[in-house]
C-alpha cells in the first residue's frame, strides 16, 4: 500500500485530497489509478487508509474507509542531539535514525563542525532535512514524523528537558553505553554525539555541566554518522521496539 503525506487530515474525514508534490508523485511517479487502495498520513500520529476516488488535473481524491493512531511508533522518547557534518551525511542520519525510531533529530554546529549555517540556509536545510524524514517515515510505516531542528552547541545542551542524558565519548574507560542503560526504565532519552573532528574535552566538560553522561561504545572509534546510527540502535533495542 502507498504512503502519502497530508498534514491537515483529521480523524473524522470521510475523504482526502491529495494536493502538490504528494499529487505529482501519485500520478506521475506511480501511475496510481481509481480504485488504488492508499494510506494518508499527517505526521502527528493519525492514519487514514481508503481507495482513490478519483484522480484530477491537481488533487486525487481519497475515500476514507479505516483510521489508526500511532501506528509504527515506539513508545521511547529518544532524541538524537548530531553535531552538524558535511555533505549528505546528515540526510543519512536523518533517514535512518527515523527508520529505527527516534522522536527527533537536533542539529548543533560547534567550534569543531564544519561551518555554521546562515539563518536562510538554516532554514534550507531543515526544511531538506524534514522532508527526508517524511519519505523515511513512508517508507518504514512509521505515522509520526521525528522533529527536526538545528541550533547552536549551548542550546542543544541545555534544551534536553527531563531524562537521561548520554554523551558517545571515545576517551571514556569505564563505562560503556550497556552500563549506562542497565536499570534504565524508559522515559525521555538524549543522545549526544560529536561531529567529524570529534569532541574535545572541553566539549564533553561542558555537557557534563549540562547533565549528560561520557559512555563509550567499544574499543573502535566510529566515524560520526556510524556512532549516531549505532547508538541509537542500541538504545532502541535495550529500551524500546527493535529487536
Amino acid at each position: 500500500m502507498r504512503w502519502f503525506f497530508v498534514e491537515d487530515i483529521k480523524a473524522d474525514d470521510s475523504i482526502v485530497r491529495i494536493t502538490g508534490t504528494e499529487f505529482t508523485h501519485l500520478k506521475k511517479a506511480l501511475r496510481l489509478k481509481p480504485g488504488s487502495t492508499v494510506s494518508v498520513f499527517n505526521g502527528r500520529g493519525l492514519k487514514l487508509s481508503g481507495r482513490i476516488e478519483s484522480v484530477g488535473r491537481d488533487n486525487a481524491v481519497v475515500t476514507v474507509e479505516g483510521s489508526t493512531f500511532n501506528e509504527g511508533e515506539s513508545a521511547l522518547d529518544l532524541t538524537l542531539v548530531q553535531g552538524l557534518l558535511k555533505g549528505d551525511k546528515p540526510e543519512l542520519i536523518v533517514q535512518k535514525t527515523t527508520e529505527i525510531g527516534v522522536k527527533g533529530v537536533c542539529f548543533y554546529s560547534a567550534p569543531r563542525t564544519v561551518p555554521a549555517l546562515d539563518e536562510d540556509k538554516a532554514r534550507d536545510r531543515v526544511q531538506r532535512w524534514r522532508r527526508v524524514a517524511i519519505e523515511a517515515a513512508k517508507q518504514c510505516g512509521r505515522t509520526v514524523v521525528p522533529r527536526i531542528d538545528y541550533v547552536d552547541f549551548a542550546s542543544a545542551l541545555a534544551g534536553r528537558g527531563e531524562g537521561l542524558r548520554v554523551v558517545l565519548w571515545e576517551n571514556e574507560r569505564s563505562r560503556g553505553m550497556g552500563d549506562i542503560l542497565e536499570g534504565c526504565k524508559g522515559g525521555p532519552i538524549a543522545l549526544l554525539v560529536g561531529p567529524e573532528g570529534g569532541f574535545s574535552a572541553d566539549d564533553v566538560d561542558e555537557a557534563v555541566k549540562n547533565g549528560f553522561i561520557p559512555v563509550s561504545l567499544g574499543r573502535r572509534i566510529l566515524r560520526a554518522e556510524t556512532a549516531a546510527i549505532a547508538g541509537v540502535s542500541i538504545i532502541q533495542h535495550r529500551l524500546g521496539d527493535l529487536g
